[in-house]
């Protein structure tokens, strides 16, 4: 599927990603690093927001950016000295010496865009079908480009996945994320400590609950200045999954209701399980955090990375 093309080398690459969050623009570095030449090609029209708050930033990422960015991973990181587990009444548990290291998906993302020529990340240009045979993508307002090479880097909303194997569907796993993040100037002091400088759990019956912290929304990492980021894991019955999902505007969402669109029964009913099941700690910053927000988790497995 590789075509040289004229005024190119052989070694030479001209590649087309689809999608222009933190895979594709990951991707896109990498190979205009490595001599080859992509663009990307993002169907928002605007600067992508956060979806997911915190990332455990594992040494891979940390290399990633010390290798093809200009920035010291150190810069854009919190970390912890500790893991450890609390009881349902608050008491540790369990504790373990563990360094682990955070980032926020706003700036990881923000350090990638800076680093990728902006000339060649398309806004508002969305890949509709791709053509293996040819190497060509399908624009959205009929335009088609070929190049060597399609990358597809769609998530779970994957129109390429869907056209290429329109078999393979995403199975809910009966369980969703509820997410948040608090300034950190807006955490109770006595809670605050609790979580510094941990990286903090609690499991219950069909739940499990993390927190820890991330950098600030201007990517500050100063104790102060930082976000509490927590992700709560939690079962969700499938009678009442279309009714999370539902969000103000009486839309039905299949993977995420955003922060600000969750209606405030389904608000109020999970803030009520945190007070009932949760450590107190863990009740105070979901009850604290003014706009939760919830992610559906799906299995899928396709049978091809590469066609």
């Amino acid at each position: 599927m590789s075509h040289e093309r004229a005024g190119q080398s052989s070694s030479e690459l001209e590649v087309l990603i689809s999608g222009g969050s933190i895979g594709g623009l990951a991707t896109g570095i990498a190979l205009a690093d490595a001599g080859h030449r992509p663009t990307i090609f993002e169907r928002s029209t605007g600067e992508l927001r956060s979806r997911g708050g915190g990332i455990v930033a594992q040494e891979n990422i940390r290399q990633f950016l010390s290798h093809h960015t200009t920035v010291s991973p150190e810069t854009v990181t919190t970390s912890s000295s500790e893991r450890r587990y609390l009881t349902q009444s608050g008491d540790i548990e369990q504790s373990m010496p563990e360094s682990m290291v955070f980032t926020s998906w706003d700036a990881l993302y923000r350090q990638l865009r800076d680093a990728f020529p902006g000339e060649e990340y398309r806004m508002g240009e969305e890949v509709v079908h791709v053509t293996p045979e040819t190497v060509t993508a399908t624009f959205d307002d009929g335009g088609e480009r070929s190049a060597d090479v399609v990358i597809t880097a769609e998530g779970g909303r994957s129109n390429t996945r869907e056209q290429l194997f329109p078999e393979v569907t995403p199975s809910f796993a009966d369980y969703v994320a509820w997410r948040g993040v608090i300034p950190e100037a807006a955490v109770p002091s006595g809670v605050r400590d609790e979580f510094d400088d941990t990286f903090t759990f609690y499991q219950g019956a069909d739940q499990l609950i993390l927190a820890y912290f991330i950098p600030g929304p201007d990517g500050s990492t100063t104790p102060g200045e930082r976000r509490l980021n927590w992700v709560w894991y939690d079962t969700v019955e499938a009678d009442d999954r279309g009714d999370v999902f539902t969000n103000r505007a009486g839309t039905q969402r299949r993977l995420t209701v955003p922060p600000g669109q969750l209606r405030d029964p389904i608000r109020t009913s999970q803030r009520e399980r945190a007070v009932t099941t949760l450590p107190p700690v863990f009740e105070s910053v979901v009850t604290e955090t003014p706009d939760l927000f919830v992610q559906a988790i799906y299995d899928l497995s396709v049978p091809e990375m590469v066609v």
